[in-house]
């Protein structure tokens, strides 16, 4: 008589464990959207990292037609005063003359580095020049103008500004945790995005009207969105380069882009400290180089200004406020600083009192405000051991 059963065959052994492991694809599909690609860049990199340059794709920036070297002083008063640990390059302006200057750890003159949020800055920069010379409306223009999409989701975003978004006070949640389950967190869906547009179309979620301070990687990129939709061009193509040539930038530089060629507009920079110094020297310059205008008035007027420099968070203690682009440092004199901060350490100091701008680029070690703090004391002690 034949058996009842019949012997199960060896291979179903693997029915179990397989099935486990489509589960979970399929679970982490759901949260990745469908995108195989961006699921596997968040679960194989996880955090970002300063050579996250080397695998993303970009466009590339020429140095100015007629360069302008800097001119430079032959003594460094704070040479060992420097913050040199894991950094790669750090470039000290006083006065508008290269005063000090140190590299390491791979960095050099001509080396461009990750600038991470920096980039924020040069984007808010840009706007202003596209607003300066007529190529866009105003910053008081409504994002859904340009991406009615963002409407058609949520009437609310039609109260949304170019303003708004620069200032980081669009009422549109964002949140940085990079937790389990990962692929579903809004900082890595933007920094990891394979379809960026689409991502900052979808994924925005609004929690408040405009006013409140939320740090948000959505935003500039929802500004660049506008700025293609309008102008059907890439605010970091030639914008950006007719900004290096009017800045007379001495080198090339990068800009990473997502799968589709969108840029990141939120850390996609890739600069030498020497040329990033230039963004902040415009500060100092009144926006001219060489007698001519770089940075619109309306750029300098909001970066400078009192009006929403006071703080609008905390970090380690020091209460910093948030204006077009800019962090808004305390001085222990009353006054304020500007600086643009960037992930792994990333940091310009622009001191308008001490007539200062220091850069410093490379990997972290100690927290961003923490480095921001130590080169804002060390613009002071040079504008303390230099005749003005």
């Amino acid at each position: 008589m034949r058996p009842y059963f019949r012997r199960v065959p060896r291979h179903t052994g693997w029915v179990l464990p397989l099935s486990a492991v489509a589960f979970v694809v399929v679970f982490l599909l759901i949260m990745a959207d469908g995108d195989a690609a961006y699921a596997l860049r968040v679960l194989v990199r996880q955090d970002s990292s300063i050579t996250d340059v080397q695998w993303k794709r970009h466009s590339s920036v020429s140095p100015a037609t007629t360069p302008r070297p800097w001119r430079t002083t032959g003594d460094c008063p704070i040479r060992r005063s420097l913050p040199t640990e894991n950094a790669q390059s750090i470039v000290v302006v006083h006065d508008g003359r290269l005063t000090c200057e140190w590299y390491g750890n791979g960095g050099a003159p001509d080396r461009p580095a990750a600038a991470f949020s920096v980039s924020k800055t040069v984007i808010s920069l840009l706007v202003s020049r596209a607003v300066a010379d007529g190529t866009i409306g105003g910053l008081d223009m409504p994002v859904t103008r340009a991406v009615p999409e963002l409407g058609a989701r949520d009437p609310r975003f039609a109260a949304i500004t170019l303003a708004d978004l620069i200032d980081m006070r669009s009422g549109i949640a964002f949140s940085d945790d990079i937790s389990f389950p990962w692929l579903n967190r809004d900082y890595p869906s933007v920094y990891y995005a394979t379809d960026l547009a689409r991502t900052v179309v979808r994924r925005p979620e609004i929690v408040s009207p405009p006013g409140p301070f939320t740090y948000n990687d959505y935003a500039p990129n929802l500004v660049g969105l506008a700025y293609r939709r309008l102008t059907g061009t890439l605010l970091t193509g030639r914008p950006l380069q007719r900004l290096w040539n009017d800045m007379g930038a001495e080198h090339p530089a990068e800009w990473c882009l997502d799968d589709h060629g969108f840029p990141y507009h939120e850390s996609g920079l890739v600069v030498t400290a020497r040329d990033l110094a230039r963004v902040g020297q415009l500060v100092l310059d009144g926006g001219r180089v060489a007698g001519r205008r770089v940075a619109p008035p309306a750029f300098l007027d909001r970066s400078l200004d009192p009006a929403n420099r006071a703080p609008v968070t905390t970090f380690a203690g020091i209460g910093v406020g948030y204006r077009n682009g800019w962090w808004i440092l305390p001085r222990g004199d009353g006054g304020r600083d500007l600086a643009a901060m960037g992930a792994h350490g990333q940091i310009m100091v622009v001191s308008p009192s001490t007539r200062t701008v220091i850069v410093r680029m490379g990997d972290d070690y100690q927290t961003n405000i923490q480095i921001a703090a130590t080169l804002q004391r060390l613009a002071g002690r040079l504008a303390s051991v230099t005749p003005a």
